[in-house]
This record gives structure tokens, C-alpha cells and sequence, in this order.
């Protein structure tokens, strides 16, 4: 009976130390921006058109917040369907992503924090665009969220 009575003990020390807590990743994934009765940022990346893969990632932020990042891949081939060809003097992503900051505060609140288009040609060149939270609108709606800027590198960058 005495091991019994420590492991309720130990089970409630970690309980009140947030042991049990949902996670950084967890409480982004599960975040609806569109309101309580809205999907989950999980759910509408799943339905984002040309996401090929996530990564999610965390971080220690400032004032006790957790940084989480999410990259996701997209495939160029549905997003450059859309899109003009690139411009003499500039070259094709081969590869495209989208990179997604946002805090998550100790009590689980999320709020965004940065995004940004990432596009990379086969020739090595790359480029970043900087992206408002015009993003997460895009994604509410299932618009494409990548602009057709981000896909048309300059070459040699």
C-alpha cells in the first residue's frame, strides 16, 4: 500500500507541474484561427492545396512563450500551374515552402508571429519573401498561400 501511495504522490507532483500539459506543437496544431467553431490549423493544412509535407518544430521564446515553426513543403508543379513562366534572368523553384512562426504563451494562448515564402531552383539559387498574416486568411479559405513571386528566383541568388 505504501508504493501506492507514492506513485498518487508522484502523479499529482507532475499533474501540478504541467508534466501533463499539451505541448507547444500540440496547442499550435490544435489552434483555430477562425474561431472556436472553425478547423484547426492541422486540419486546414490538410486541406491547403499542394502541401506535400509538414514539419513542425519548438523553441524557447521570450518571456516564458514557446516559439513553434511549421515548414511546409509544397509541390511546385500544382502551385506553378497558376503562375506566369519565370522571366529571362530568373530561375524555377524546384522546391517551395511555406514558414509559419507562432508563440504560444504558458496558459496556451497562440498568436502569430512571422511568415515567410521560401522557393530554391535546382541551380541553387534561392530566395526568401516575407508574408503577413494574410496567410492564415489564405489558408481559412483554401487559397493558395505562396504567391507566384516566391516560384520566379533570380538567378544566381
Amino acid at each position: 500500500m505504501p508504493g501506492r501511495m507514492l506513485w498518487l504522490a508522484l502523479a499529482m507532483t507532475a499533474l501540478l507541474a504541467g508534466c501533463f500539459a499539451p505541448r507547444a506543437e500540440t496547442e499550435a496544431r490544435n489552434w483555430r484561427p477562425d474561431g472556436p467553431g472553425g478547423r484547426t490549423l492541422s486540419q486546414l493544412l490538410a486541406l491547403s492545396p499542394g502541401i506535400a509535407a509538414t514539419t513542425w518544430e519548438s523553441f524557447d521564446g521570450p518571456g516564458g512563450a514557446t516559439e513553434v515553426r511549421l515548414t511546409a513543403e509544397y509541390a511546385v508543379p500544382r502551385l506553378t500551374a497558376a503562375c506566369p513562366a519565370p522571366l529571362a534572368g530568373q530561375d524555377a523553384a524546384a522546391r517551395a515552402f511555406l514558414v509559419l512562426g507562432l508563440t504560444v504563451s504558458p496558459a496556451g494562448a497562440v498568436d502569430f508571429a512571422y511568415a515567410e515564402a521560401r522557393g530554391y531552383a535546382a541551380s541553387g539559387a534561392w530566395q526568401s519573401t516575407p508574408l503577413d498574416i494574410g496567410v492564415i486568411a489564405d489558408l481559412v479559405a483554401r487559397a493558395t498561400v505562396l504567391p507566384c513571386a516566391a516560384l520566379a528566383l533570380p538567378k544566381g541568388s
